[in-house]
């Protein structure tokens, strides 16, 4: 692993420490009942960063991405044979 993804990977887990304790600290209070669901809205966003995608690995190209880039392909050379606006002609609403 090279020495910048060990800093980015460290500081991730630090940050996340640090919000995980803050959030389940005040979470511990039982005076401050109020405020408990921004608090558990801290600790379920930084558990859901963590977890994996339910996709799979982001890095490898499956069958459904690349079925995905041929529609957009298909989309896009469909946009791209509609005539232009000025080649339309144009309807005036004063003919009888």
């Amino acid at each position: 692993m090279p020495t910048q993804e060990k800093v980015r990977l460290s500081m991730q887990v630090t940050f996340s420490s640090i919000i995980l304790c803050f959030c389940l600290f005040k979470l511990s209070n039982p005076n401050d009942s109020q405020s408990s669901a921004l608090y558990w809205g801290g600790v379920t966003s930084v558990l859901a960063w963590w977890m994996p995608s339910p996709g799979g690995s982001s890095t490898s190209r499956d069958s459904t991405s690349v079925r995905a880039d041929e529609v957009n392909v298909a989309q896009i050379e469909k946009i791209e044979s509609v005539p232009p606006i000025e080649s339309i002609p144009q309807m005036n609403g004063s003919q009888n």
